[in-house]
């Protein structure tokens, strides 16, 4: 980083603490949670690897301003079933994925899939679109997931000898890999850290409870054909060059091969993995607080005769970053939603661009475009969602259309920011590999981006309304 672009930072970084200063001292409760929105968006943005500092000040002056929930309203929340226990679930799968990636099995189910479909480069490039959806619920941390399937990806290119930047074929699998990190994402309440925070916002603004199986039926249908059209896509603009040969094919089998026989650690890791699994999906049956229960059955990872994690080595592991930004997100999200904060940011832009002329469908259209789009200003899709999804509610409520209309479409298109590699930290693990450039990820990013708006105003809505969520 230059000097200058230090100062700039700094420069930034003082000049919204004045402003924030200036907004909490001159406003009453409603206008002091919009300056704290402001200065966390600041914060999280321009400092993203300080997230547990920034994270714990937001936290702070939420208490401070008494703008979120009560201490009793908390240990409730932190007590209840999934509308409050989204944090027990995200900090289970963090666990259950160190426990994937020490095992080897999430490296092990990657491999098995890319071997499976055979040494046709084409097919390899689907192979990782697949790898992606396989591995996306095994953790809220697409980081996480990134630095699991990149060294697979590394390994696959590798096998075709092909030259780093230079090869259809590199662009194409690391694209892939990247686009399909983001998308399928969208598959899984707990794939993402901003997944539960917009669907609290649906549940707040709309009475609609979604929970892990309400969200799996919402997007599943809609991932598996967006990640089919990102696949046509990649592979049409950057067409592999290579050819499969038996030593490619060999390399290919190799991978899998040395992976050995499923291990003790593995089988243990997947048995608790499939009752987590089982108590999220059935959240809304059993009643029990599935966060705290999933928690209890990651914590025996930790116990010695079993052995799959080391205390002393999973702590320094611990993303408690990307845990306490979630946790700062959602009480943020409640104070938001309390006081409607951004209800007068939502007017301003309502009547300066005059939307109460446009048809309704027409305003849900352009409101869900712009929104898209709007990605690449942010440097997190849970920043993205703990101030768009609320922003384009009120716009909704202000035109009188119902909430859910926009809330959803948004909900479900906040995890895929795939215009600049700035735009998440997997976008940037994989631009760092050298085989694809910022022009190659922008051109193919802005069309996944339209297809992606196409896919939900023209499908998803339609879709929604079938299943009986709009």
């Amino acid at each position: 980083m230059t000097l200058s672009s230090v100062s700039v930072k700094k420069g930034t970084a003082l000049l919204s603490i004045t402003i924030f200063c200036w907004t909490v001292l001159t406003s009453v409760i409603q206008g002091q949670i919009l300056g704290v929105v402001f200065l966390a968006l600041v914060l999280w943005s321009l400092y993203p690897d300080r997230h547990l500092v920034s994270s714990i000040i937001i936290i702070v002056l939420l208490a401070y301003f008494q703008a979120s929930i009560s201490i009793e309203d908390f240990i409730a929340s932190l007590l209840s079933t999934y509308g409050g226990s989204g944090l027990w679930i995200i900090i289970s799968g963090f666990i259950l994925a160190k426990g994937m990636e020490t095992s080897g099995l999430a490296q092990r189910i990657a491999l098995w899939i890319v071997s499976s479909l055979g040494g046709n480069p084409e097919n390899i490039v689907l192979s990782v679109a697949i790898a992606n959806i396989a591995v996306a619920p095994l953790s809220p941390s697409t980081t996480a997931k990134a630095f699991l399937l990149l060294p697979i990806c590394t390994a696959l290119i590798e096998s075709f000898d092909v030259e780093r930047g230079a090869s259809s074929f590199g662009t194409a699998i690391m694209l892939m890999a990247m686009a399909a990190n983001n998308i399928c994402s969208t598959a899984f309440l707990t794939a993402t850290v901003p997944n539960p925070i917009s669907a609290g916002y649906i549940q707040d603004y709309s009475g609609l409870n979604i929970g892990w199986l309400g969200w799996l039926r919402m997007a599943l249908p809609l991932t598996l054909l967006l990640l089919g059209i990102s696949w046509i896509i990649c592979v049409s603009f950057f067409k592999p060059e290579v050819i499969a040969n038996d030593e490619s094919l060999n390399r290919i089998n190799n991978l899998m091969l040395n992976m050995g026989y499923l291990s003790r650690s593995e089988k243990i890791v997947s048995v608790l993995f499939a009752l987590a699994l089982l108590l999220w999906i059935t959240d809304g049956l059993h009643g029990y607080n599935a966060g705290i229960v999933s928690l209890g059955l990651s914590l025996l990872l930790f116990l010695p005769k079993i052995g799959v994690i080391k205390v002393g080595g999973f702590a320094g592991d611990v993303p408690w970053g990307s845990i306490s930004l979630f946790a700062a997100s959602m009480y943020l999200a409640k104070a938001v939603s309390k006081w409607r904060a951004l209800d007068p940011l939502a007017s301003f832009v309502f009547n300066t661009l005059n939307l109460s002329d446009l048809h309704p469908l027409v305003f849900v259209s352009l409101v869900v475009l712009i929104s898209m789009f709007l990605h690449v200003v942010f440097t997190s899709t849970t920043v993205y969602a703990t101030v768009m999804v609320p922003l384009v509610i009120s716009l909704a409520q202000l035109q009188v259309i119902e909430p859910i209309l926009i809330a959803l479409p948004i909900a479900y298109l906040t995890p895929i920011a795939v215009i600049l590699p700035v735009n998440t930290i997997p976008n940037i693990v994989f631009h760092s590999s050298g085989y694809f450039n910022q022009k190659q990820i922008i051109v193919y990013g802005t069309i996944i981006s339209a297809v992606s708006v196409l896919v939900v105003l023209l499908i998803g809505l339609p879709y929604w309304r079938f299943i009986g969520f709009l």
